[in-house]
């Protein structure tokens, strides 16, 4: 099960098939930042709380009045009331899909000081190993006339696997070679902890292969689909042109990936059966994966990807194995080697000529509404993180990370884990003895702030080509990865760099982590309120808590086996709330005449709703003396603002429509209307009138 985190990825989402992350288009010129100018610092130290009983102002709590719409209702909307201002002033930029006053805006600051490290590393070479490698990563990807001088050849050795394929053993050859770099092809294969015994780290096989951001873009036939599908076509021929066939064979050529990969969806599982763990958790093995589909050569698959040995192996979908094993055999080599060819070039053409990257980004472009590629030096900013995060991550939490954020941070997961075990204590639809293994689950959960442990060493060394550094970065990963099958639980790996603006929860492992790169104002400040902070970073705190108990995680005990640890009317009651959720936000529009799939948005819903009422209850509980009033606010209504204003932001309409098709999280607007429709604090806080729009006569609660 993947781990399930606070927001999305808006490119990841947009395609499959992903640009690598160095982009082709010709750099800004920009001056070498120094020490003072690579972003706007941080303060480090907290300022004085205001004193209780005082009077201060919104700002001085770290709250922007001018986001605010006050001619709004709050009881009406509060995320136009909360947001308005910012939402009518804020112009989305021309290449990005969206803007955020939280997520977008903290990864532009922290890409703005890695920016300037890496810039330093790259013009003083020598010196410090860790800045030279640094350095020397990011000065490949920025070395545009090489990259273009290297056109196609770093990819030989995989074109040569490719074009040996003609039956099961080739294709295995080259699915594994393919996997190895990233590319998506058939299926996906990796490491995973085996649901009933999470002690153990298995092999993992599940449906994959696909180019469109769903099964549905190729099954569907409404006016969206079709015209994805047509500039889904114009890519893939435009790709296959740039590769050397002429208009008509390249037209052709991508019928063939089409149909290709229209088979695979149609005997893969939507995307609401796949948030079943349950469904999804098949012990086969590899007899009986080799039994499900014996025409493709799984020994030879095995032994390409590192781990021929490979005896345990759970599979999401045993129906999805069937139906790829008809393929190989249905499906001519010709279409086989275009398909995997197309594939290749996708998931590496932002390492190759700008040719390759721009017929790319036209496509992805079509999807976000994202009118210019981005600069070539926020691509390799991105590209040098992912391949080295353990590297940017030192530089980064040394001189971004303060003393003060860790502390609060630390403290604001105990307040919420102790509000937790008050709201376990006090639920009246629970029975005793599901309560106390809710407990041992909360006492069990583990929780790393900031960075890993242990910083792992670069694995690769750095030669003057991009392409093939990328490439044996993306095969050292894979490695070290699928080198963890049949050997110790690891607890302690992370699966973000520590400048990522995310946070998650892994239910196998029941712990949650919170990179540095998130604990940044909006949602962490140390000269910010605590009802502030609490309503940003304790709110992403509580979201992540409570997905131990959401529709997923509630189905893992303390240890993060799959096991039903709920007594069965208390279990029956537990599903009724989540249908409750399920309906509420089935009810929203998240564009215009397309309504949120509650189903399959009910996780993140439920963790948004329960991750308010922990906050706020920690917020509660951490004050003392007379209250503090801001511009004629009280508390509460500053931890909402906090919250609400956490959330400020605006999508293009092409991202906005691809989201709410594919997306498990709810639009901004939902995730704090919703949620606050579901906390009846809130309308009390606000003086919201019974059966307002943000006081409804139902409120949907599990926790």
């Amino acid at each position: 099960m993947h781990p399930t985190r606070l927001a999305p990825s808006f490119v990841g989402l947009a395609l499959t098939l992903t640009a690598s992350a160095c982009s082709s288009k010709a750099p800004t010129p920009v001056a070498t930042p120094t020490p003072t100018d690579v972003a706007n610092p941080l303060p480090t130290d907290p300022a004085a709380p205001p004193a209780p009983g005082s009077t201060t102002t919104l700002a001085a709590l770290g709250l922007d009045p001018t986001a605010m719409d006050r001619s709004a209702d709050p009881c009406d909307d509060f995320y136009q009331y909360a947001c308005g201002g910012w939402i009518a002033r804020t112009e989305i930029p021309a290449d990005k899909p969206a803007a955020m006053r939280s997520f977008i805006d903290i990864e532009d600051r922290n890409q703005e000081f890695l920016h300037g490290v890496l810039e330093r590393a790259r013009s003083t070479p020598g010196g410090d190993p860790l800045m030279a490698t640094l350095g020397s990563y990011y000065g490949a990807c920025m070395d545009e006339a090489a990259v273009e001088a290297a056109g196609v050849a770093p990819l030989a050795e995989l074109d040569a696997v490719i074009a040996k394929v003609k039956d099961g053993k080739t294709l295995a050859d080259a699915t594994a070679a393919l996997h190895a770099v990233g590319a998506s092809a058939l299926f996906t294969f990796g490491q995973v902890q085996d649901a009933k015994d999470a002690r153990q780290v298995i092999g993992g096989l599940d449906q994959g292969g696909l180019g469109l951001p769903d099964r549905d873009y190729y099954l569907k036939d409404g006016l969206a689909e079709k015209g994805l599908r047509k500039a889904y076509h114009h890519y893939l021929a435009s790709l296959l042109v740039l590769d050397g066939k002429s208009e008509a064979d390249a037209a052709k050529a991508a019928d063939q990936v089409i149909a290709v990969e229209t088979a695979i969806a149609k005997v893969s599982l939507d995307k609401v059966v796949r948030r079943d763990p349950v469904a999804t958790y098949n012990r086969l093995e590899r007899a009986g994966v080799q039994k499900a589909a014996p025409h493709f050569a799984w020994d030879r698959y095995f032994a390409g990807a590192g781990v021929p040995d490979v005896a345990a192996i759970t599979v999401a979908s045993p129906a999805f194995l069937k139906g790829l094993d008809k393929l190989v055999t249905t499906t001519k080599p010709e279409a086989w080697r275009t398909y995997l060819r197309v594939h290749l070039l996708g998931a590496v053409a932002g390492l190759l000529p700008k040719r390759f990257d721009d017929a790319q980004f036209a496509f992805i472009g079509m999807l976000t509404g994202q009118a210019e590629q981005e600069a070539r030096w926020k691509r390799c900013v991105a590209a040098t993180d992912g391949a080295l995060g353990d590297l940017t991550g030192q530089v980064f939490t040394r001189e971004r990370f303060s003393a003060a954020a860790k502390q609060a941070a630390e403290g604001q997961v105990h307040a919420i884990s102790d509000a937790m075990r008050a709201n376990l204590d006090a639920l009246p639809w629970m029975d005793e003895a599901t309560k106390e293994a809710a407990r041992a689950k909360l006492d069990a959960m583990t929780y790393q702030i900031g960075y890993p442990k242990a910083w792992r060493a670069p694995m690769i060394a750095i030669g003057p080509g991009y392409a093939a550094n990328a490439l044996a970065a993306r095969r050292a990963e894979r490695a070290r990865l699928l080198a963890k099958i049949g050997k110790p639980l690891d607890r302690d790996d992370w699966q973000l760099s520590a400048p990522t603006v995310n946070a998650y929860y892994e239910p196998a492992l029941n712990g949650m982590v919170f990179p540095a790169g998130i604990l940044q104002p909006p949602f962490f400040s140390p000269t910010a309120s605590a009802q502030v902070n609490l309503g940003g970073m304790g709110v992403v705190v509580g979201h992540e808590l409570t997905h131990g108990f959401d529709d997923q995680g509630a189905q893992y005990d303390a240890q993060g086996n799959l096991k039903n640890w709920w007594a069965k009317a208390t279990g029956d009651e537990f599903k009724a709330r989540t249908q409750c959720v399920i309906k509420q936000y089935d009810a929203y529009e998240a564009v215009p005449d397309v309504h949120l799939n509650g189903a399959n948005t009910v996780g993140e819903n439920i963790a948004d709703i329960g991750g308010v009422k922990l906050a706020l209850r920690a917020a509660r509980a951490l004050r003392s003396g007379a209250p503090v009033v801001a511009d004629g606010f009280t508390e509460d209504q500053q931890f909402f603002l906090g919250f609400g204003q956490a959330w400020c932001a605006k999508f293009r309409p092409e991202i906005a429509a691809l989201l709410a098709t594919v997306d498990v999280h709810s639009p901004a607007q939902w995730r704090v209307n919703g949620s606050l429709q579901a906390t009846p604090e809130f309308g009390e806080a606000f003086g919201c009138k019974a059966g307002a729009k943000m006081r409804p006569a139902q409120m949907c609660q599990v926790w």
